[in-house]
C-alpha cells in the first residue's frame, strides 16, 4: 500500500497566515504541500502537476472565489477525481448547495478545529489513494482488453487466411491429382506405340540393313536412340504419377542390404574406368521399400553419371544422425552445379547441364523429392562447380523395441 506521507496536497488561500496555519496543523502527518495564493495560481499549479491527492481551498478569495475555481478544475477530465475540501467562515447552510454543485467533497468551517481537519484530510487522502489505484487498475484492464480485442481480431483474420489457404491447397491438390492421373493415362497410352516404333526399328535394322546405305543406317540408329529416350521419359512419367497415388507401406528396412542390391543392379558403373564407390555402415529406416529403392537408384546413377568423366571418379554413400532422424547422403567428385540454380534442381524437366553431355529425362529428382516428402522427410543438396555434389535426405528411424514386449518374448522362449 502507498505510504500516506507521500500524498501531495494543494493548499489554496489568499492569506499567507491561513496557509501557514494549515501547514502547521497538518505538518505532523508529513504530507507534501504546494501552496497557492489565488484561484488562478491554483489552476496553474494543477496544469503543471496533476498528481494531487487533495485540495483544501478557501471559498472567499478576490478575483476568483473557491466555487468558480472548483468548477474550472472539475471541467478538466484529468482533475475531476481530486477531492476538494472548502474552508469558509460563511454560513455553511446557505452555501452548501452551491458548494456541492461546484464539486466540493466536504466543508470545514472557520475557525478550523485541528483534530477535525486532520481526521478529514487523512480520510480523504486515503480515499484518493484507493481511487488512484482503482483508476490505474481500470486503465490496465482497459489496455489488456484492447490487446485481447486486437489479438482476437488478428486471430480471426489468421483463421480466415488459413481457411482460404486450405481451400486453395485442396483445389491445387485436386488439380495435381487430376494432372497425375492424366499423366499416368497418357504415359500408359504412349508406351504401346513407342514399343511398336522400337520393335519395328529393330526389325528394320536387323533384317533390312543390307538394303540401307550409310545415311539410312544412321537414321535408323537415331530413331532407335530417340525411341529409347522417349521410352525412359514415359516410364519416368508413369513412375511419377504412380508415386502420387500408390499406397505408402512403411516397414523396417536394412539400408545396407538395399544399397548393396542397388549397386549389383546398376552394372553401368563397372565400365567406368577407375571408379571408387565407398559405402559406410548405414542405419535402418522406417519406409516403403519399393519407393526408397527407386530413390537410391536415382541418387547413385546420377552420382556415377556426373562423375564418370573425372580422372579418378569417387562416390561415397554414408549417413549421420540428427535428433531422432537418420540423414543419408550420396557424395561424388563430379562436375557439380552452381548453387544459384538450386531452385531449379528438384523441378520437373529442369536440367542444370547440357542434355548432349549428360543424358537424362529431367524428372528423376522430382520423383525423389516426392518420395521423400511422402515419407515426411527432407531432401537437399550442396555443391561447388567442378568439385562434385552431395545429396542429403532424411527418413524416420525405427523406434526401439518396448522393454515390456522384450520381456514377454524372453518368457516365451524360456517356456
Amino acid at each position: 500500500m502507498e505510504n500516506i506521507a507521500e500524498a501531495k496536497i494543494l493548499l489554496v488561500d489568499d492569506r499567507e497566515e491561513n496557509l501557514l496555519a494549515l501547514e502547521t496543523i497538518l505538518r505532523c502527518e508529513n504530507y507534501q504541500f504546494v501552496k497557492a495564493r489565488s484561484g488562478r495560481q491554483a489552476l496553474k499549479c494543477l496544469l503543471d502537476d496533476q498528481d494531487f491527492y487533495l485540495i483544501i481551498m478557501d471559498v472567499v478569495m478576490p478575483d476568483m472565489d473557491g466555487f468558480e475555481t472548483a468548477e474550472l478544475i472539475y471541467n478538466r477530465e484529468k482533475l475531476k477525481n481530486i477531492p476538494i475540501i472548502f474552508l469558509t467562515a460563511m454560513d455553511i447552510e446557505e452555501n452548501i448547495y452551491k458548494g456541492y454543485e461546484s464539486g466540493a467533497i466536504d466543508y470545514i468551517g472557520k475557525p478550523v478545529i485541528p483534530a477535525i481537519l486532520r481526521a478529514k484530510v487523512r480520510a480523504f487522502v486515503e480515499l484518493s489513494q484507493k481511487n488512484k489505484r482503482l483508476l490505474a487498475q481500470e486503465e490496465k484492464l482497459r489496455t489488456i482488453n484492447k490487446n485481447l480485442e486486437r489479438e482476437i481480431h488478428e486471430r480471426k483474420l489468421s483463421e480466415e487466411k488459413i481457411k482460404a489457404l486450405n481451400k486453395d491447397l485442396e483445389e491445387r491438390l485436386a488439380e495435381l491429382q487430376s494432372l497425375d492421373a492424366f499423366a499416368g493415362s497418357v504415359s500408359h497410352d504412349l508406351m504401346s506405340p513407342l514399343n511398336n516404333i522400337s520393335g519395328l526399328t529393330r526389325i528394320l535394322a536387323n533384317q533390312y540393313s543390307q538394303q540401307l546405305d550409310e545415311g539410312g543406317k544412321k537414321m535408323v540408329g537415331l530413331i532407335q536412340e530417340s525411341s529409347q529416350k522417349m521410352s525412359k521419359l514415359v516410364k519416368n512419367l508413369l513412375l511419377f504419377s504412380r508415386q502420387a497415388n500408390a499406397e505408402l507401406i512403411k516397414d523396417e528396412l536394412d539400408m545396407n542390404d538395399m544399397v548393396g542390391g542397388v549397386l549389383r543392379e546398376i552394372e553401368s558403373y563397372r565400365s567406368v574406368e577407375g571408379i571408387s564407390i565407398r559405402v559406410q555402415e548405414l542405419p535402418k529406416a522406417l519406409c516403403d521399400g519399393n519407393m526408397v529403392k527407386q530413390l537410391w537408384i536415382n541418387f547413385i546413377t546420377n552420382a556415377i553419371k556426373y562423375s564418370q568423366k573425372m580422372e579418378q571418379p569417387s562416390i561415397e554413400i554414408g549417413s549421420f544422425q540428427e535428433d531422432q532422424t537418420a540423414v543419408y547422403f550420396v557424395r561424388d567428385n563430379g562436375v557439380g552445379f552452381d548453387m544459384k540454380d538450386y531452385d531449379k534442381l528438384f523441378g520437373p524437366f529442369k536440367r542444370l547441364h547440357n542434355a548432349s553431355d549428360y543424358e537424362g529425362t529431367g524428372i528423376g529428382l522430382t520423383i525423389v523429392k516426392r518420395i521423400i516428402e511422402r515419407h515426411g522427410g527432407k531432401v537437399w543438396a550442396e555443391s561447388t562447380p567442378g568439385k562434385g555434389a552431395t545429396f542429403y535426405f532424411t527418413l524416420e528411424k525405427p523406434k526401439p523395441p518396448n522393454c515390456c514386449m522384450l520381456y514377454k518374448e524372453c518368457l516365451l522362449h524360456l517356456y
